[in-house]
């Protein structure tokens, strides 16, 4: 296990550092990286999944924010040459630095990974997949689907831009320090075209945000202001093959780009 002299006294910006070697040599699996694949990896902390992709024969450009963890990273391992390691925020990295296609596989820092997964989604055509570690609810809300209570405007705008799945979980036992929550791997792989066609991706995504605004109510509810012609609402809905009684973690993201459309 590489840093073993080295030792991180706190957790810092959500890192958690992960320390089991059966997770991580899951995790490489999953992500499909093989020999002189472009791997980037996004805190990597102390290295064990940096190490793991690395010897896969992979080329691996890891950027690291905390000054201890990139100076314990260059000590232990900056003398391998297929590894890049970049002090920086990943939230301003160049990701067309990198050279593509490349795939992503990180521990996400916790505190900032939907940010960061945004990122990599603004990103998309230079990247094969997204193999990422994050706090469980969170990967639950990436790839849930309608009728899941953790599916939302996150999870449709998710299955926009990616095919999605929940790999598995991972026990706060295989972290130092322990984090008070589970945490889970997601795959999310680019698509190379949406599955719905909508006029204004934005304007989309900032519709799908309204119908869940309070999740408990129905979408007559939360969608009335749009439709302040509650005929016209009640044809709307009729037209996208949605009840305007129905709660919003029931409607697909085919029903909500067909009501969105109905908005003219």
């Amino acid at each position: 296990m590489p840093m073993r002299r080295y030792a991180h006294k706190q957790k810092k910006l959500g890192q958690c550092f992960l320390v089991d070697g059966s997770v991580v040599a899951r995790i490489v699996s999953e992500s499909g990286v093989v020999p002189h694949s472009r791997v980037l990896e996004v805190g990597p902390g102390r290295g064990i999944l940096t190490e793991g992709l690395l010897n896969t024969g992979a080329h691996v450009t890891a950027v690291e924010l905390d000054v201890e963890l990139y100076d314990g990273l260059k000590q232990e391992m900056g003398a391998r040459p297929n590894l890049v390691i970049i002090r920086g925020n990943a939230i301003y990295f160049d990701y067309g630095s990198v050279e593509s296609p490349y795939r992503v596989v990180s521990n996400l820092p916790y505190s900032v990974s939907v940010p960061l997964i945004k990122k990599f989604i603004e990103n998309k055509k230079r990247i094969t997949s997204m193999t990422l570690m994050t706090q469980k609810e969170v990967a639950e809300r990436l790839t849930a689907g309608p009728g899941d209570p953790h599916y939302g405007s996150l999870s449709i705008y998710l299955e926009y831009h990616c095919e999605r799945r929940f790999m598995f979980q991972v026990p706060p036992d295989s972290f130092r320090p322990r984090p008070k929550v589970d945490s889970a791997v997601i795959r999310l792989v680019p698509r190379q075209s949406p599955p719905v066609d909508v006029k204004d991706e934005d304007a989309f995504f900032e519709f799908v945000g309204k119908a869940f605004v309070h999740r408990r109510k129905t979408l007559r509810n939360n969608l009335k202001n749009l439709w302040p012609d509650a005929e016209e609402f009640e044809t709307a809905c009729e037209k996208a093959g949605v009840a305007p009684s129905i709660r919003p973690e029931d409607v697909s993201i085919e029903r909500y780009a067909a009501l969105y459309a109905c908005l003219g």
